[in-house]
């Protein structure tokens, strides 16, 4: 801001006006990258005017206008009001325009009792449709203007316009205008927090105020203008303590989810553009729960991985500016999920832990313990926010620049999970069709010996050909790792669905370093004690081996289907041809891409 100095009675009213508006938590931000210039010469405001405005952000203050500062309180506010609304444009009819802008700034000032016009600027009050001064310009151009109200706009702006200067050139040293709505909604949530500290009698009320932080600034960004990540912002306190992030080692940024709190480090350098990037990055790792989706794999890699697909995601939806420093992308990754990222950086584990996250080289920026009630909470409530952002960014509309695999993400998660029993009745039932029910004449029906007369056919079984179709073959790990709860839970989950769906019969191999075929059992022998062999090392493919050998002398079907129930803990391939499905206990995971659906038994 820069003014020339003046004296006289003229120049302190002025001068007292401007103050009070510098002085006003709503209007400091745009007064503050405002500048006010006194026009003697009357170059831009006209002699019997007030003021002149131009969309950059320079206002010329009259010279020698005597008035009182309550006054030049109304009517610099109300062209500071004209900024931050957007309404310094070019729009016709453009004298009808700036009257709807002036009168709508004007109505604003009046609800917060900003200053007071004078005697000779007072008007009758219009009739204020919805739309602010779009519609009332709408409402000028159908019914018409009262000439009340233009010489109203006469009496402020004189024989000029009030917008002026839109064909200046900007300088080459000049920087490029601020973003007047921005500043305004950083204005109005200040004046809001004031007025709550006021009200709950808080101390630290000096009447200064305190400029916002770099980070503090994107917060309000994101919850002003991104209403996918808005609710989620809001709900998390930035933290820029530079001894704390030295101390915990973060470079750049990190997110706690358990403690609500976003780490940003203030000597990153990070632009303003950047640290918008930063700050959604952490966000989305709370709100598509990452931390609780890891299920055992290494963190700093499942670490990794998430962040080719966010920074991905950010960079396709144009969110601020990718930072230079922990920028993980790779064009590769387009289109696939952190799972699958997770499972290619795994094939060379010593170069993906070369890696810089945001927090540094070899560390992670997803802190904190993903065990724990308090984080469960925290993962559903970022889970809600995050889908709730959704809803309101994509209300009745198309999904504009968000990407798929971040729309498919957001959905799947808003989900109720499946438990996995269901999950895996599913998988029966996809294999094992239920019976059709048949009936036949040639046997009567014993129930008919009250109507002899009406015939009625009688239920038949399955032939022993078809009993025969109806079997699958488990792989029982009976390693000495294996938990005997999964192994009771497991094998009573799969005989109670098997008798469900009238399966003959259940091929058994148990297997530690060695197969153990148990042969063909009956589902309903799993349900009581059941001796296993085994409880050695974990070697699996003998196993599938011996499956493959019993298929070709037509002991066993050849396509399967087949359950291998394990921990996780074998080698790291398995060759099999057969239609498979993986049962692990929920926190483990396969050391190789499993080709079949995967199971996690919950504890």
């Amino acid at each position: 801001m820069s003014q020339q100095v003046s004296k006289g009675p003229a120049a302190e009213a002025r001068q007292a006006g401007l103050q009070a508006v510098q002085k006003h938590p709503m209007l400091a931000p745009l007064a503050q990258a405002t500048s006010f210039m006194v026009d003697k010469e009357h170059q831009y405001v006209s002699s019997k005017g007030w003021l002149a405005l131009s969309p950059a952000g320079q206002i010329w203050l009259h010279g020698k206008r005597q008035a009182a500062p309550e006054a030049w309180t109304r009517v610099i506010a109300i062209a500071l009001l004209c900024l931050g609304f957007g309404l310094v444009r070019r729009q016709e009819p453009f004298e009808l325009w700036e009257l709807a802008s002036l009168l709508a700034a004007d109505r604003f000032c009046g609800e917060l009792k900003l200053g007071q016009l004078p005697d000779d600027l007072v008007y009758p009050e219009p009739v204020f449709p919805s739309g602010g001064a779009d519609g009332l310009l709408r409402h000028f151009c159908v019914d018409g203007c009262d000439p009340a109200l233009k010489e109203w706009q006469l009496q402020l702006c004189g024989n000029a316009s009030l917008f002026c200067n839109f064909d200046a050139k900007p300088s080459r040293w000049q920087r490029p205008p601020p973003r007047w709505r921005e500043l305004l909604a950083d204005g109005i949530a200040r004046d809001v927090g004031h007025a709550l500290e006021r009200a709950s009698g808080l101390p630290g009320m000096s009447g200064q105020i305190k400029p916002l932080s770099k980070a503090q600034k994107t917060k309000r960004r994101l919850i002003d203008h991104y209403p996918l990540l808005g609710a989620l912002a809001a709900s998390f306190d930035v933290q820029e303590d530079l001894r704390l992030c030295q101390h915990y080692e973060i470079r750049v940024a990190a997110i706690d989810v358990g403690a609500r709190a976003i780490w940003l480090n203030p000597a990153a350098g990070l632009s303003d553009d950047e640290c918008l990037f930063v700050f959604a990055h952490e966000l989305l790792h709370a709100g598509l729960n990452h931390a609780t989706r890891r299920r055992g794999r290494d963190p700093l890699l499942w670490n990794i991985a998430c962040d080719f697909i966010i920074n991905g995601w950010l960079i396709e939806m144009q969110v601020g500016t990718a930072p230079g420093m922990g920028l993980l992308h790779d064009a590769a990754f387009s289109g696939q999920s952190s799972e699958d990222v997770y499972d290619s950086l795994a094939q060379d584990i010593r170069r993906a832990r070369k890696l810089a996250t945001l927090r540094g080289v070899g560390a992670q920026d997803m802190l904190g313990d993903e065990d724990g009630k308090l984080f469960m909470d925290a993962e559903g409530y970022c889970r809600r926010a995050l889908a709730q952002g959704f809803d309101r960014f994509c209300s009745g509309t198309p999904r504009g620049v968000l990407p798929a695999g971040l729309i498919e993400e957001i959905r799947s998660l808003s989900q109720p999970p499946i438990a996995w029993d269901v999950k895996l009745a599913h998988w029966f039932d996809e294999r094992f069709a239920p019976p059709v029910p048949r009936r036949s004449y040639a046997h009567p029906s014993r129930r008919q010996s009250a109507t002899p007369d009406n015939p009625r056919p009688s239920s038949v079984k399955p032939t022993e050909e078809e009993r025969r179709s109806r079997v699958f073959g488990v792989l029982l790990d009976t390693s000495g790792s294996m938990a005997p709860q999964l192994l009771g839970k497991s094998l009573g989950a799969i005989a109670s669905y098997a008798l469900a769906r009238e399966v003959s019969a259940v091929r058994l191999i148990c297997c530690d370093a060695h197969a153990y075929d148990s042969g063909w059992v009956e589902p309903e022998n799993l349900l009581e004690r059941f001796a296993v062999r085994g409880r050695g090392g974990t070697v699996l493919q003998p196993a599938l081996d011996l499956l493959r050998d019993l298929a070709a002398r037509g002991d066993f079907p050849k396509a399967g289907p087949l359950l291998i129930i394990t921990d996780g803990y074998c080698e790291d391939q398995l060759n099999t041809l057969m239609d498979h499905a993986y049962l692990l206990p929920e926190g483990r995971h396969l050391p190789f891409r499993a080709r079949g659906e995967v199971f996690y038994v919950s504890h």
